[in-house]
C-alpha cells in the first residue's frame, strides 16, 4: 500500500508533514506547493493498520488519518493500492486520479 500526500495549500506556504503509526515514526517532511510525499507499508491481516499525519503550516498544526484500517483498505485497493491525499486549508481530501476529483474530504482534527 502506498500513501501519497500532495501539498495543495497554496503558493508561498511551506507545509511540514509528520506521519506515524504505533510501530513506525516516518519523520518530518517539508513540502512546497504542488510537491508530493509518499510512504509504503504492508497492512496487517486484521485490518487494524493505522497511520495518522500531523500537518503544520503558518503556525497552525492539524492532524488527519492517512490510513485507517478496513475503511481505508477498500478505498485504496480500488485505486490499485494507492491512497492519494490532497492537503487543503479546509482539510485533507482523498483524491481519485481516475476521475481527477476528491472523493472524500475530512476536516482537520
Amino acid at each position: 500500500m502506498t500513501v501519497y500526500i500532495k501539498h495543495s495549500m497554496g503558493q508561498g506556504v511551506m507545509v511540514d508533514v509528520h506521519c506515524k503509526s504505533k510501530q513506525n515514526d516516518l519523520g518530518n517532511h517539508r513540502l512546497a506547493d504542488g510537491q508530493w510525499y509518499r510512504f509504503k507499508f504492508r497492512p496487517n491481516i486484521w485490518f487494524t493498520t493505522f497511520f495518522w499525519c500531523d500537518v503544520s503550516w503558518n503556525g497552525r498544526r492539524q492532524v488527519f488519518d492517512a490510513y485507517n484500517g478496513k475503511d481505508s483498505y477498500w478505498n485504496c485497493v480500488a485505486l490499485g493500492c494507492d491512497c492519494p491525499w490532497k492537503l487543503t486549508p479546509d482539510g485533507p481530501c482523498f483524491f481519485n486520479p481516475k476521475t481527477q476529483m476528491c472523493d472524500i474530504c475530512q476536516g482537520w482534527r
